[in-house]
């Protein structure tokens, strides 16, 4: 079996909830990432990609210099074991309607799964491009 173990993108890079949007767009930049973990008071509290910075600060005319990457973060952070297979990864993703899930091995975040993984297509479940509820969540509709 496929675990996750073998395509996550290991050591992710993560950036504190207080810290403005500017900051972390400048740390993806230099890290040469386009998705970051969000830890708050030592607890991961989601998973912020660059697509997230644009749509939901920078296209709403938000001040990015004093908006937190906190206020950017969308709830329901989807994590999968490192142990966890590719089956599931893939079910869990299409089921969420989301690109990217945190890795977490013993309570600690060690990498990031994208869907756009070689390792992912042909599984059931797989997500390629954001499906319309997952446009119209980003867009605010219900």
């Amino acid at each position: 079996m496929d675990s996750v173990r073998e395509i996550m993108t290991g050591n992710p890079t993560t950036v504190d909830g207080r810290e403005s949007v500017t900051s972390v767009a400048r740390t993806m930049r230099d890290d040469g990432v386009d998705v970051v973990l969000v830890v708050e008071g030592g607890a991961l509290r989601g998973l912020v990609s660059d697509h997230d910075l644009v749509v939901h600060a920078l296209a709403e005319a938000a001040d990015a210099e004093k908006l937190t990457v906190a206020e950017v973060v969308r709830g329901g952070l989807v994590t999968v074991d490192i142990d966890d297979g590719l089956d599931n990864v893939a079910r869990l993703m299409e089921e969420n309607s989301v690109r990217q899930v945190a890795v977490i091995e013993s309570g600690t975040p060690v990498g990031v799964v994208n869907a756009s993984d070689p390792r992912l297509q042909g599984r059931s479940g797989r997500i390629d491009s954001p499906t319309p509820e997952h446009a119209r969540k980003s867009r605010g509709d219900s």
